[in-house]
């Protein structure tokens, strides 16, 4: 049945038959623990508990209902992502993906500022297709070097519509954190030519990086904040929230955006409970002591494996472990998942972006198995 699935990417031959916390299990029984949230989706878990009664609880009442009803779900979670952000009478659109709330972001960027041209840094991930999407035909994207302050002189702003900021990414360069100078002296640019800033905190966003966004790292207010993935912790649900600015300004000067699951109820109760739940357990702070001994842990690692492990990179519960350019990284990531531990892997680096409710014996199983790895 595996030929039935276009191969637009290659999974292993196991096959999943639950997901339950930090763990998966595969048809065989075997146990896996997940350090990489699914996607970077399960930031509570996968299958929490209060998340699946809320699941329940709306597929009775309420999953989807088009264009000629408001809903108090959506509306709620508007205050609730402004509240989190620091907006005060912004608003917000619900949609399916963060490829999708990116785009949108950039069209509204585009239509609010009459220019027709986004600025990133040079590894950052946009989407998956449209305005943000890396290719060779995107005439859109004007990249500046990472870390780099020279490379901001060269820019043209006047072409400029917006900066869209990502503070963390997973996918490029594997889990690399700007300076803040860097960033000051980019944001500075940005505001002073009239650009907006657009965060893209679909990775990074809901309490991954020890924050509830990457952004609140930095000394940057931005105009527009795009959050996905742990949004929904496993539902495809994304948002696009806006300033009160651009609220007013798009009253001024409004276009016509809809899809069949725009503002859908659903997703909203969901986004609203994800936040709940880490409100009130204080999940973000309990994750940031849990990430503070994973990274020791493998400061251990490079520590104790100098001629294999070139560095350690980490921020909240975002971290990467890069090997030397001479080291198979790629055995020890195909041995590691085999012995039950999914890793991301990718450019002879190390990827860990597990749920924030991951426990302090199930890192120790991981590393002593890596350690075991890199001694033999």
């Amino acid at each position: 049945m595996k030929n039935e699935i276009i191969p637009f990417y290659y999974p292993s031959d196991k096959v999943i038959v639950k997901s339950k916390g930090c763990y998966q299990y595969d048809s065989e029984g075997k146990e896996y623990i997940d350090f990489e949230s699914g996607v970077w989706c399960a930031n509570l878990g996968h299958c929490n508990d209060r998340i699946a009664k809320i699941v329940e609880k709306q597929a009775k009442e309420s999953v989807h209902h088009g264009y000629r009803f408001r809903n108090l779900f959506s509306e709620k979670l508007s205050a609730e992502l402004q509240r989190l952000i620091g907006f005060r009478d912004g608003s917000s659109v619900f949609l399916s993906s963060g490829s999708e709330a990116v785009n949108l972001a950039i069209t509204l960027s585009r239509n609010l500022t009459g220019r027709n041209k986004i600025l990133k840094i040079n590894n950052s991930y946009l989407s998956a297709y449209g305005f943000g999407r890396i290719s060779k035909e995107n005439e859109s994207l004007v990249n500046i070097e990472f870390n780099n302050i020279d490379s901001i002189k060269s820019v043209d702003f006047n072409e400029i519509s917006a900066l869209v900021l990502e503070t963390g990414g997973a996918s490029m360069e594997m889990v690399r954190f700007p300076d803040s100078e860097f960033i000051s002296q980019l944001i500075d640019s940005v505001k002073k030519n009239n650009c907006l800033v657009i965060a893209e905190e679909v990775t990074t966003g809901i309490g991954r990086l020890g924050k509830w966004f990457g952004f609140q790292h930095y000394d940057v207010m931005p105009d527009m904040v795009v959050t996905g993935k742990a949004l929904g912790n496993g539902f495809p649900i994304s948002a696009l929230t806006i300033s009160s600015a651009l609220t007013e300004k798009f009253k001024q000067s409004p276009f016509v955006y809809a899809q069949s699951h725009q503002n859908d109820p659903f997703g909203c109760a969901i986004g609203l409970e994800v936040i709940k739940i880490i409100e009130e357990t204080d999940l973000i702070a309990t994750s940031n002591a849990v990430g503070t001994y994973f990274k020791k842990q493998l400061e251990r690692v490079l520590n104790k494996h100098q001629d294999k492990v070139k560095e350690v990179r980490a921020r909240g519960l975002m971290l990467a472990l890069e090997f030397k350019d001479d080291f198979d990284g790629k055995k020890v990531s195909d041995s590691l998942f085999e012995s039950g531990n999914v890793i991301g892997f990718k450019l002879n680096t190390l990827r860990f972006l597990p749920p924030l409710t991951i426990k302090a014996s199930d890192i120790d199983k991981m590393i002593d198995k890596l350690n075991s790895l890199l001694t033999n």
